[in-house]
């Protein structure tokens, strides 16, 4: 028997893999759809155990014999607490976890019905649905919206990152919402806090409650610390245990060597003064400015928009500013200044205030911590220039698999980049047009919030 010439069997490898990743989409699949089961399941015990209470509560049972213990509310009541402890001696959960898994079906099926039906269909996860439910009590607000809000993420979550999911839906809640950013912002502001929680062998989580832009410049600076740290102070630890040591160094007072890092800010200059408004544009219809752009938000880009109050602290703490000239009505930035001693600088940032993120389909690091690559690559033939047009931010895994790797990338009228595989598969952008369906969604609205935040 002859062997297989290598052509055939590459061919035959490239099947193999093709199967293998469609035996891992089946299984995740029929996990979504089995966890979404369960929650249902779960949420059908407890209504129930409340309808029928007589299945776990005496009816002979006289309360005057409790003194002495706290009330345990109605008989419907105390069954469903029953019902939640056998649930969890069941299924090995905690009563928290059970009542949890119940909750999210039955707001979902009530608020969320296609976001829903998208977890039933095994197509999302439990943790998309718990991201998009997040954001109802802002959407609850402008009750006209609550369709299309489902409809629209559900079109993201199916195809989009649990983070990238969470992160849309609260862009896109936000400008539905009728209560203003910056009320919002305060009520938070007042729930800041630090806690800890003691896990397994001596180790602990701190968590901090802090405004976003302290808890992103705190975050870079620990990045650029732990990447420019020497070779010979790693001492065989990853990025995520130089970080963690850098930390708890950090936070105990200890002598480390910072790196001083930015985050960056756009301020439209009407949100600056009220008086400014009047002359930097005409105010606009709920049409015409939807969508998330540099002239109606203060934004932190790749993370989310900011209130007004603390956008224009930071930009008077930070002294110093760089215009960014954008199209009046969409927003898209078409030019900046270059006064930057390095062109380098000036042209990472653009492409930070551009991008936000990394360029590659699905990726949520951001665009100002990677590396900056040449579209069309600088060395070699067609020698690509070191201009914006030919530039794209790429997180250094990213970078690093474009130039090593059979992977193509290929970049979009839009700036995001495609990745296409060897097996056939290639990305999509889980977020194209999703200004233009805002923006439909707006229209859609019988009758905008007074004062909107926008």
């Amino acid at each position: 028997m002859e062997a297989l010439s290598p052509t055939v069997g590459h061919v035959g490898h490239a099947f193999v893999l093709r199967e293998l990743f469609g035996d891992a989409e089946s299984a995740q699949f029929e996990m979504n759809r089995r966890a979404a089961r369960q929650s249902e399941h779960l949420a059908e015990v407890l209504d129930f155990a409340r309808a029928h209470p007589e299945l776990y509560v005496n009816v002979d049972f006289d309360p005057r014999l409790a003194g002495g213990f706290p009330s345990l509310g109605g008989d419907a009541t105390l069954a469903e607490r029953c019902a939640a402890l056998e649930a969890s001696s069941r299924l090995r959960l905690t009563e928290g976890e059970v009542r949890s898994s119940a909750a999210v079906a039955q707001r979902a099926l009530a608020q969320l019905p296609r976001v829903w039906q998208a977890a039933r269909d095994g197509l999302i996860s439990i943790a998309h649905v718990k991201a998009v439910l997040a954001q109802m009590p802002l959407i609850e607000s402008v009750p006209d919206a609550s369709g299309g809000f489902d409809e629209l993420m559900r079109d993201i979550a199916v195809s989009s990152t649990v983070s990238g999911t969470r992160r849309q839906a609260r862009l896109v809640a936000d400008r539905l919402t009728a209560c203003t950013r910056t009320q919002r912002h305060a009520a938070a502001f007042a729930r800041r806090a630090v806690y800890v929680e003691d896990i397994a062998d001596g180790m602990s989580w701190v968590y901090a409650m802090v405004t976003t832009d302290r808890a992103h410049a705190f975050d870079r600076e620990l990045s650029l610390t732990a990447k420019q740290m020497p070779a010979v102070q790693l001492d065989g630890r990853t990025t995520g245990q130089v970080r963690a040591d850098l930390f708890a160094d950090m936070l105990i007072g200890g002598d480390v060597t910072r790196v001083k890092s930015k985050v960056l800010v756009t301020v439209p200059l009407d949100r600056l003064v009220p008086a400014a408004r009047a002359s930097v544009r005409v105010p606009a219809t709920s049409t015409e400015v939807a969508g998330l752009d540099l002239n109606s938000d203060c934004l932190i880009p790749g993370i989310g928009t900011i209130d007004d109050a603390t956008a224009r602290q930071m930009l008077l703490d930070a002294g110093a500013f760089t215009r960014v000239i954008t199209e009046p009505v969409t927003g898209v930035i078409l030019d900046m200044d270059r006064r930057s001693r390095k062109a380098t600088r000036a042209q990472r940032e653009w492409l930070a205030l551009v991008h936000g993120t990394c360029a590659r389909d699905g990726c949520d690091r951001l665009a100002i911590d990677g590396d900056i690559d040449h579209h069309c690559a600088y060395h070699g033939r067609g020698r690509g220039v070191t201009d914006i047009a030919n530039l794209d931010p790429l997180c250094d895994p990213d970078h690093a698999l474009k130039d090593t790797t059979l992977l193509r990338h290929q970049r979009r009228e839009d700036g995001s980049i495609e990745v296409d595989f060897p097996s056939g598969h290639h990305t999509t952008n889980p977020f194209a047009g999703l200004r233009e369906r805002v923006r439909a969604l707006l229209e859609r609205i019988a009758e905008p919030p007074e004062n909107p935040p926008f």
